[in-house]
């Protein structure tokens, strides 16, 4: 990973997805971009009702940007960016050629009682790169173990791998949760497909575990009998970080994000790494 690009707009949630950033390039001595978009009519400034500034322009908004980086308190120099824009639109722009994009779950904008903000949303379903979702700390570990989903379909084997590097430049245990479950079906053909169903599902997830398992990762296998979501929010709580495709087979409906990865993004406590295919 070399280079990270992480958005701004004066809210809790994105001073904590600087903070997390700018841990995130310590890890892998990445570089950091910090975005700030701003408009005349969207001046961003921070938390809390201000009375609109006739004369805000470019300089207030690069002093905004040099305010949370200052409230952070980077542990390197990180590049400022500030664009006069739609925020989704800066950051897709800016991190066109990143190798993370992060952003904080909610923003200054919006309904309040969403639990992922509009420019988040956008962010994950038309960058090319990961992105990380990072919401205000919670519970979580900040140095626990990184948990990824896989389902056997090509997004998720790109994701096994990204999670992987992420552990072994953590210097944490990496565990590999594949769920499975069972069609309603009817009660005599029940007990040979279950066998025959588990005996797949831990095909499976043997094969991601030897392929994790490369250079002496520390690798744990879940097998849960359970939708891939609820399994994976199983983990979230003693988890610093958690991985899904994009896609899975899983999948109905879905414009770009699969079911799962959508759930996790909206719901998981700690900080989420949506990988999209290989490009």
């Amino acid at each position: 990973m070399e280079r990270i690009v992480v958005g701004v707009d004066g809210s809790a949630s994105a001073e904590t997805a600087l903070r997390w950033a700018v841990e995130e390039a310590d890890h892998h001595g990445a570089a950091v971009t910090a975005v700030l978009a701003w408009s005349y009519l969207d001046q961003r400034r921070g938390e809390g009702s201000q009375a609109f500034d006739p004369t805000y322009g470019p300089e207030d908004a690069r002093g905004a940007l040099r305010g949370a980086l200052a409230a952070v308190g980077a542990s390197r120099p990180v590049e400022e960016q500030v664009v006069n824009g739609l925020p989704a639109n800066a950051l897709l722009e800016v991190g066109a050629d990143a190798d993370l994009l992060v952003v904080g779950a909610r923003g200054l904008g919006g309904f309040k009682g969403l639990l992922l903000g509009s420019v988040s949303e956008r962010v994950l379903e038309q960058a090319p790169c990961p992105v990380a979702v990072v919401r205000v700390p919670g519970d979580h570990p900040a140095d626990g173990r990184v948990v990824v989903g896989v389902d056997g379909s090509p997004t998720s084997t790109v994701a096994l791998r990204w999670a992987a590097d992420e552990a072994r430049a953590r210097q944490v245990a990496l565990h590999v949760v594949h769920a499975w479950q069972v069609p309603v079906l009817a009660p005599a053909a029940t007990g040979q497909l279950v066998g025959t169903l588990e005996e797949s599902a831990r095909s499976l997830l043997e094969s991601a575990l030897r392929e994790a398992a490369v250079g002496g990762l520390e690798v744990e296998g879940h097998l849960p009998c359970l939708g891939a979501a609820r399994a994976m929010m199983n983990l979230a709580g003693e988890a610093s970080l958690m991985v899904v495709g994009t896609r899975g087979h899983g999948r109905v409906g879905r414009a770009v994000l699969g079911s799962t990865s959508r759930q996790l993004a909206h719901h998981a406590p700690c900080p989420i790494v949506v990988v999209p295919a290989e490009r």
